[in-house]
């Protein structure tokens, strides 16, 4: 039952945005520092987000050489150049934003380790020559410094300037805090089960774990919870992926610092004060990783565990595992559309999502 008090009071947004993650909030953070008098909602399925935006390794990264030459093959010099620009200015707008204190954020310097033979110099330039308007001297070679950082595997190590690190914690509590700040509403624990278009607005079906369903309006919705959009969207063509990681327990005299991209980035790490988290491998098992289920699977915790021995030449042990899920398009653009209905849906981020959202916020209300 729904009281006098609740319908005419509680049950109605200007616009709805449905996710509460990192996306979520960049869009409410750019809609209302155009128009501090929009009534924006903010629906959370869980007590905080558990999709991918404190699930993730903190990254604040543009892309690795050898992901630049991926990308460049699937989609062109210009677009792939366009996509690191994305990445790249996302992070200043959320560093503006929010500012560097407040999210924990240090430029620690980025590597990735290449098989000996790939990326040679004159392949490094020419990466380098297509971001070097906004990133200059991007990639250089850094095989020199591998022992320096502990690392024992083969292969040759590039260096990739201007990356850094964010506290996932502390940017989810900034972004919310911010647009709190400015008048958004975040409802946390209620799940969304339909949005259905009823003349000029959208009755939206929710379920918390003490109501039976019940119906809000908005006037506008936005789905911005990446890779579940597709539960609501049926015609969006999205690929969740989930990201399987690791931390391992405190390392007396670690000598790695920064972060560290290998195999495309299927596998990334990087140290934690004197830890190191170490994510990836769903390559391993592509098929069975394309779920929105969170959960570890042994085979990819042991080969996470196995190439950690492989990188520093010993075992360590763990002290946590979770996982976190991605949303991926088959072109890697993150989509930024319109359907026939008029929800506009943000997602399939890439596992970019740190990097990218700051942008898709502000890209979305140009479009509005």
């Amino acid at each position: 039952m729904i009281s006098f008090w609740e319908q005419s009071e509680l049950l109605h947004a200007d616009t709805t945005i449905i996710g509460g993650g990192i996306t979520g909030l960049s869009i409410a953070a750019s809609f209302l520092e155009r128009d501090p008098n929009r009534n924006i909602r903010i629906l959370e399925r869980s007590a905080f987000p558990y999709g991918a935006s404190t699930r993730n390794a903190g990254f604040a990264c543009f892309g690795s050489p050898t992901e630049l030459a991926s990308d460049m093959e699937l989609m062109g010099a210009d677009a792939a150049r366009e996509l690191v620009f994305k990445r790249w200015m996302g992070i200043q707008i959320t560093r503006k934003r929010l500012t560097d204190a407040a999210i924990g954020y240090v430029e620690s310097g980025g590597y990735e380790l290449v098989e000996e033979g790939q990326l040679d110099a004159m392949e490094l330039e020419a990466l380098n020559d297509v971001v070097a308007d906004f990133l200059p001297d991007y990639f250089a070679n850094a095989t020199d410094r591998k022992a320096d950082l502990g690392i024992e595997a083969p292969g040759k190590l590039i260096s990739i300037q201007g990356e850094g690190q964010v506290n996932s914690g502390q940017l989810m509590k900034s972004l919310r805090n911010y647009v709190s700040s400015m008048g958004a509403e975040i409802i946390n624990g209620t799940s969304v089960e339909t949005v259905n278009q009823q003349g000029s607005s959208y009755e939206i079906e929710l379920n918390d774990s003490v109501r039976s369903s019940f119906l809000l309006t908005s006037q506008h919705v936005i789905v911005a919870n990446n890779a579940f959009a597709g539960r609501l969207l049926e015609a969006i063509e999205l690929k969740p992926g989930r990201g399987q990681v690791l931390l391992t327990e405190p390392i007396p005299n670690l000598k790695f610092r920064g972060n560290l991209h290998i195999e495309e980035g299927f596998y990334y790490l990087r140290d934690l004060g004197n830890r190191i988290m170490f994510g990836g491998g769903r390559n391993l098992n592509k098929a069975g990783e394309e779920t929105t289920e969170q959960g570890l699977t042994d085979q990819i915790q042991s080969a996470l565990e196995e190439y950690l021995i492989k990188l520093f030449g010993q075992r360590y042990k763990i002290e946590q595992r979770w996982s976190g899920t991605m949303g991926f398009t088959s072109n890697k653009q993150p989509m930024v559309h319109r359907t026939p209905e008029g929800i506009w849906v943000v997602a399939g981020l890439s596992g970019m999502g740190i990097a990218l959202a700051g942008y898709l916020g502000e890209e979305l209300a140009d479009a509005w």
